[in-house]
C-alpha cells in the first residue's frame, strides 16, 4: 500500500495468454479503464509479435506517464514500493 493509493501492477500470465493492469484506488478513481485497456492492447500486440520485452517497456513507460500526469513528483516524495519484476 502507498500513502496516496497509487500503486500499479502490470500483470502478465504467459501460460494463459492474459494481461491486465491493476491500479490502486487513488489512481483508479482518476484514470478510466480505457487507458489501462490501451496499455494492455499494446503489450499483447508486442507479445504476439514475439517482442514481449518491448511490450513491457512500453507498458511501464505508458503507466509512468499516466502516474506523472495525475501524481507529479513532489519534494520529499519517496518510492514506497520496490520497482521490480516478479516471475512466478
Amino acid at each position: 500500500r502507498t500513502t496516496a493509493r497509487t500503486g500499479v501492477l502490470v500483470f502478465v500470465s504467459i501460460a494463459e495468454h492474459y494481461a491486465e493492469v491493476i491500479a490502486d484506488s487513488g489512481i483508479d478513481s482518476r484514470v478510466g479503464q480505457d487507458v489501462w485497456d490501451s496499455v494492455v492492447r499494446d503489450l499483447t500486440a508486442h507479445a504476439r509479435d514475439d517482442r514481449l520485452a518491448d511490450g513491457f517497456i512500453k507498458a511501464i513507460e505508458a503507466t509512468g506517464a499516466v502516474l506523472a500526469e495525475h501524481f507529479p513528483v513532489s519534494t520529499g516524495d519517496s518510492n514506497e514500493l520496490d520497482d521490480h519484476l516478479v516471475e512466478i
